[in-house]
């Protein structure tokens, strides 16, 4: 059931499992009631005591006299107030002493210093979910309200439980439904098919849950596993309720059997993206990455995928893998670099996971306990205290690699940036003992791809990369940007129409990353942009946005606020005028620059392209942009700017007095060279802020000069003047 009380943990360990740390009281309405305290001691509840708590966490504060005459509707008044004090007694009791309910004569209500699961899961509608509400999703367990209650004795009282046990299955499947297409949407592909899997085993006839089943394990890859998952639906339908797949489930499986862009049924009243654009079946501008993947597979060697967020390399290291036979995906997590040995305890219990009924020597099992405990018998182990202790530990965890790898031809790690230390080592060892055994046995050592993102390898690992590829043990393969051309190529295979006349634009604005380019044809879809001009300005779509942010984030705070200066001067920024508007010196600003070359944010004092661009410019605060503008405002006004852009700094670091003689001398020069359109237009904002201000006399100058702008550029527009003549 949901455990969701306030003694959640603080943290969550790496590996999945929780570990609790106990706060307070908590009360579990959900699967069988009972409470729970701070040390982990459970006290059961009586129907009554565990009703009024699940009321008061549907319906909020109540009316004491209503929720009694609820809870005991046959009895006399004197009764029923007898009966809820000693209720609340009991309650209050069970606890050592501290109030789960709170109220008086009138109105009752939950207490602030308890947590109650029903209330936790009522609030997760909508927003992400609590690591405790996704961790039972997840299991796919039982969830319904007050399991084993019933008040046959109490019509009223067992109407309300009926209907309250409906929203409570309507909140669950509203909670798998949203986090599953939130996990699709960043594309978090493990814990959306985990949690749409336990969702179809929970409710095998949900073609709901069948449809994001086949969907996910279609976008995974699994082309089989996806139409294996829709005869499973397509039986259960026909076998449990008699009836066929609705239209919008065999359009999405067709699809899947063409192998071609999907468009969606028109039932939904949002169409859901093309699954084309979800997982692109042409995969553009990798041809000679793939040559080299060929290339260092044939030669034995260890092979590295390198690139940036969002440039394809898992995508290209699947394929390959494919293409060449039996292959097996394991990753790495944030976090787990402060956790030792959590990459690779996650990695046997991936292997475990497909092959359940593998046999390994008892030592094996033994030594491999001290981090899969669960292959131990309960035992504690005494620690490694010497080379031999450490020895007999590495040399188990190498032949079970060897066993738990037997017949895979291509092994995929991905995001070998967050692999912990503990687990690198290991895990070079056991590469170098199958390696041995290559020579003797080669079908026992498959191939190995780790992928991790450029620049972001810890030293220990960048160092382990450099010794493979110093003895020609392994080569890396990197994973630029994609050139105009292939962006065709990429739209092309798309066959979205509309997309590919944007091809230039998309491939300025995403500077070539293919992530970057596939979220940004999102964007456009969804905001029925696709088929119009490319539009003035874009902020940063999907998970582009989030992903340059990381970037941003493991900058330096100077070259971090470097980085929001450039973006708020935007074309008129210079590297020179930077030290003064930061106030540092000159061998500051050259190593904060010299930093945001290296992590690709700006390339000769301009941005990398313009994602990163409208990225930076949205990670600036109010209060912080203001500053900026200012700053900006005085370097530029000491270097002579035109006026115009000394008004759009003062003006937007809220200096409105600074930046009106300025805007004013703007709309003064633009009468004299530009449009009359665009001084009126000056004319106009300074008439604005002069009248804010109380300067009327001012401002019915610059209105009076606002108006003569447009007199005379009506005059001068072509067709006014034909109907004049």
């Amino acid at each position: 059931m949901f455990d969701m009380g306030s003694n959640w943990p603080e943290a969550e360990s790496h590996d999945g499992v929780a570990q609790v740390k106990m706060r307070g009281w908590s009360a579990r309405v959900l699967g069988h009631a009972h409470l729970e305290g701070p040390d982990g001691q459970r006290v059961r509840m009586d129907r009554r005591a565990a009703t009024l708590l699940a009321y008061l966490g549907m319906e909020g504060p109540a009316s004491k006299a209503a929720v009694s005459h609820l809870l005991w509707p046959d009895s006399p008044p004197a009764a029923v107030r007898n009966n809820m004090r000693q209720l609340l007694r009991r309650l209050r009791l069970s606890c050592g002493g501290t109030d789960l309910v709170d109220g008086d004569s009138q109105r009752l209500g939950l207490s602030p210093d308890v947590t109650l699961d029903l209330a936790r899961l009522k609030c997760a509608a909508g927003k992400p979910l609590s690591p405790d509400v996704l961790q039972a999703l997840l299991q796919g367990t039982g969830v319904g309200l007050l399991t084993g209650v019933s008040f046959d004795d109490c019509d009223e009282l067992s109407r309300w439980l009926d209907g309250a046990r409906a929203a409570v299955e309507g909140w669950v499947r509203n909670a798998r439904e949203a986090e599953v297409q939130r996990r699709m949407d960043a594309r978090d592909w493990p814990t959306a098919l985990a949690l749409a899997q336990a969702w179809v085993q929970q409710e095998p006839e949900s073609e709901q849950a069948g449809r994001h089943l086949i969907r996910l394990h279609y976008l995974r890859g699994d082309r089989g596993a996806a139409l294996a998952a829709f005869e499973r639906l397509r039986s259960t339908l026909s076998h449990d309720l008699g009836v066929a797949p609705m239209p919008e489930t065999l359009t999405l499986v067709r699809t899947i059997e063409k192998d071609a862009a999907w468009t969606a049924s028109p039932q939904p009243t949002r169409a859901p993206l093309p699954m084309s654009v979800m997982r692109p079946p042409v995969l553009a501008g990798r041809q000679h990455a793939l040559r080299q993947l060929q290339e260092g597979l044939e030669a034995g060697q260890l092979l590295f995928v390198a690139g940036d967020a969002g440039s394809g390399k898992t995508r290209l290291a699947e394929e390959f893998a494919a293409s060449v036979g039996t292959w097996f995906r394991l990753e790495a997590r944030p976090g787990d670099q402060e956790v030792p040995y959590a990459s690779q305890t996650r990695a046997v219990r991936a292997h475990l996971a497909r092959r359940p009924g593998i046999v390994m020597p008892d030592w094996v099992r033994t030594e491999l306990s001290r981090i899969v405990p669960e292959l131990g018998n309960g035992t504690a182990l005494p620690p490694l205290a010497s080379e031999a202790d450490e020895l007999r530990f590495y040399e188990a965890h190498a032949e079970a690699m060897a066993l738990l790898h037997e017949g895979d031809q291509v092994i995929v790690v991905d995001d070998v940036q967050y692999w912990d230390q503990a687990s690198a080592k290991l895990f070079m060892y056991s590469l170098a003992r199958m390696m041995e055994r290559k020579y003797e046995a080669p079908a026992r050592a498959p191939a190995f791809i780790d992928c991790f993102r450029k620049g972001e390898l810890p030293p220990y690992s960048e160092a382990n990369v450099r010794k493979l590829v110093d003895t020609g043990l392994a080569r890396v393969i990197e994973v630029g940007p994609l050139a105009l051309e292939e962006v065709r190529q990429l739209l092309a295979g798309l066959e979205l129409p509309g997309a590919e006349p944007h091809a230039e634009a998309l491939t300025r604005y995403t500077g070539g990353n293919p992530l970057y380019i596939v979220e940004t044809l999102k964007h456009l879809i969804e905001t029925d942009a696709l088929h119009r001009d490319w539009p003035r300005r874009l902020p940063p779509p999907g998970r582009v946005g989030p992903l340059i942010q990381r970037r941003l984030e493991r900058l330096t705070p100077l070259a971090r606020l470097t980085a929001q200066l450039a973006a708020r001067a935007d074309l008129h920024f210079r590297a020179a005028l930077a030290p003064e508007a930061l106030q540092v010196s000159v061998a500051e600003l050259h190593a904060a620059l010299s930093e945001l070359e290296s992590a690709q944010i700006l390339v000769a004092e301009r941005f990398t392209h313009d994602l990163v661009l409208e990225a930076v410019h949205a990670s600036v605060s109010d209060s912080a942009a203001r500053f900026l503008h200012g700053r900006l405002a005085r370097v530029f006004e000491r270097d002579g700017a035109p006026a115009i852009i000394l008004a759009h700094h003062w003006m937007e670091a809220g200096q409105e007095d600074r930046a009106l003689p300025f805007l004013l001398a703007a709309a003064h020069a633009d009468e004299q060279l530009l449009p009359k359109g665009q001084a009126a237009g000056h004319y106009a904002r300074a008439a604005a802020l002069l009248e804010a201000v109380g300067r009327g006399y001012e401002a019915a100058n610059a209105r009076a000069a606002e108006s003569r702008c447009r007199q005379s550029e009506s005059a001068s527009t072509p067709g006014a003047s034909s109907v004049e003549r």
